[in-house]
């Protein structure tokens, strides 16, 4: 009998974990899977971090490889390929599957899906995704889920996919606030890495990487899960005690030539989304926006006048559903946006963006990508994207490629064509 695998279209708006566990004891999907007599499992990050605190927590490994001796010395891409194979060999009945491809590179993309392929003949898979194409070939149908985690629509796949998007491209929506003296006094070039090599208990990472990012520059960042990109943003940072020793420069200064980590980091705005779990308590988008001059989680002193009015002014600029708002009230992707222009408040010559469109759904997506547009169309602040996702509509100047070695991963420079 064919397996009716189904994909449930969900946006960042809805409860996520509410709904895994309303598929789970069989609630949300009764009328199209009868699940109470089927035994299931989850195959997502949520996942992987039980794991990971079941092996803090008892000393007891549950998955591993030859390579690794745990889930926690593993790379992302590494995580997902080996907790599949774990879940494959319990032989459940039926796999949820939570937002299958993020934060892995296009080999391990593409080993999940020939996986997934195998397992579609035996094993019913039910699909959470926020991108349609992200949509699995094998799911047979697919229901849309609202903000209330109610089914709202029922279509099979090859409509779905056939159905053009309701979202529309606007470049010139986001126009940004004045800038301030920042950019006029940094030193250019930004960031100068020569022949700069890293290893970690005698492992090569990086090997000969020679980068050099000027001012307004729109950088890529890609490579494979492992191929040390963490670590490289990290030099820049001034987070690494590898960076010592090298030759490096940021921002007119020489590492290691008596600079201290505020003076770096003043030049540099940073997101990736995990910083969002920092930020609990109860602030204003206003207040949360401010926070970006001192890179605080939460406001501790006074701000001026002046940072109150350059605050507004990207409050203003993000648009009146902003307005008046708890940074907790808001969805995902208007989160990220926040936090992006917490990034951005202090005008920092360099933006750097860790994977930001991780579980965005696709109109959350197209906005983030717009606004990361609209700041590198100004060639005011260089921005470095690191992404294992082609983004239709993100378009950086240049990549740089981390390209794998017998000694490391060295570095390519690809200047992107339009």
């Amino acid at each position: 009998m064919k397996k009716l695998h189904t994909g449930l279209y969900f946006s960042n708006s809805g409860n996520k974990n509410r709904l895994i566990q309303q598929i789970k004891d069989n609630i949300i999907l009764w009328n199209t899977i009868d699940l109470s007599n089927l035994e299931g499992l989850l195959f997502s990050s949520i996942t992987i971090e039980k794991m990971i605190d079941e092996e803090f927590r008892h000393d007891k490994i549950i998955v591993c490889t030859d390579e690794n001796t745990s889930l926690s010395t593993m790379s992302s891409g590494q995580q997902k390929r080996a907790l599949l194979s774990y879940l494959v060999k319990q032989k459940p009945d039926y796999l949820i599957l939570d937002d299958v491809y993020s934060n892995v590179d296009k080999t391990t993309q593409q080993h999940i899906t020939e996986e997934l392929q195998k397992l579609s003949h035996t094993t019913l898979l039910i699909q959470i995704f926020y991108r349609k194409a992200d949509l699995l070939s094998c799911v047979n149908k697919v229901l849309t889920i609202d903000e209330e985690n109610n089914i709202v629509n029922e279509q099979s796949a090859e409509n779905f996919i056939s159905l053009k998007s309701k979202y529309s491209s606007h470049p010139n929506r986001f126009v940004l606030p004045a800038n301030n003296d920042n950019y006029i006094h940094v030193a250019n070039p930004l960031i100068e890495m020569y022949s700069v090599s890293v290893s970690y208990d005698e492992k090569p990472v990086l090997n000969n990487i020679n980068w050099t990012i000027c001012k307004g520059e729109f950088w890529q960042l890609s490579g494979p899960n492992g191929s040390g990109k963490s670590t490289l943003v990290s030099m820049i940072c001034g987070d690494n005690p590898k960076a010592y020793n090298q030759d490096i420069t940021l921002f007119g200064r020489k590492k290691g030539s008596g600079e201290t980590i505020w003076e770096i980091k003043r030049n540099i705005g940073y997101f990736t989304p995990n910083m969002t779990l920092r930020f609990t308590r109860s602030e204003t988008v206003e207040n949360m926006i401010i926070s970006g001059f001192n890179d605080s989680v939460g406001l501790y002193t006074e701000p001026t006048d002046l940072q109150r009015d350059i605050a507004r002014s990207w409050l203003n600029m993000l648009g009146t559903s902003f307005q008046k708002k708890n940074f907790q009230q808001l969805s995902i992707g208007q989160q990220r946006m926040v936090m992006v222009a917490r990034a951005m408040v202090k005008h920092p010559p360099l933006l750097i963006l860790d994977e930001p469109t991780i579980e965005l759904d696709d109109e959350n997506s197209m906005l983030f990508i717009e606004m990361v547009q609209s700041i590198a169309s100004e060639k005011l602040t260089a921005i470095i994207y690191i992404s294992h996702r082609e983004e239709e509509n993100l378009m950086p100047d240049k990549t740089f490629e981390l390209v794998h070695t017998n000694k490391g991963f060295t570095g390519n420079v690809k200047q992107k064509t339009r």
